[in-house]
């Protein structure tokens, strides 16, 4: 079981504008996207003149190096879930780590397209936590553990 590898998949209504936004205001990186073929397009049962440069068979991007898959939803709009969420979790002895978290935490509070839940600061248990929602309803959790 050593090569197994739980990789966050989110679905969108529209996944090349939620890479636009992941891009602006997490600082996505490692952007990739790839729209469906004609003939997957067929298979899929799209109507013949969908527009396949804007759908996405499958995409990823990175955030803090951390990859996350997405595409958009192929059977009727996604729902939204308070159910999801993502942790980026670094060792608080790694000052690095911890700094960049702290700056990405802050990218995303100040950019005001998120809603903040609880601001990222240090915590009784001496750890500092944060968490955002952002637009697409998906809970971002800032996590610097000692």
């Amino acid at each position: 079981m050593g090569n197994t590898k739980l990789i966050p998949y989110l679905t969108f209504e529209n996944t090349k504008n939620a890479l636009e936004y992941y891009k602006r205001v997490f600082g996505a990186t490692d952007v990739t996207r790839e729209s469906p073929t004609e003939k997957q397009a067929e298979a899929m049962s799209l109507n013949p003149d969908v527009d396949l440069d804007n759908l996405t068979l499958q995409a990823s991007f990175k955030v803090l190096g951390q990859q996350v898959f997405a595409a958009d939803s192929f059977l009727g709009k996604p729902v939204v879930s308070s159910l999801i969420s993502l942790m980026l979790e670094v060792d608080a002895h790694d000052s690095d780590a911890e700094t960049a978290l702290e700056n990405l935490y802050k990218q995303v509070a100040e950019s005001e397209e998120v809603k903040v839940i609880i601001t990222f600061e240090k915590k009784s248990s001496g750890n500092k936590y944060g968490q955002v929602v952002d637009k697409y309803g998906v809970t971002w959790i800032f996590n610097a553990v000692k």
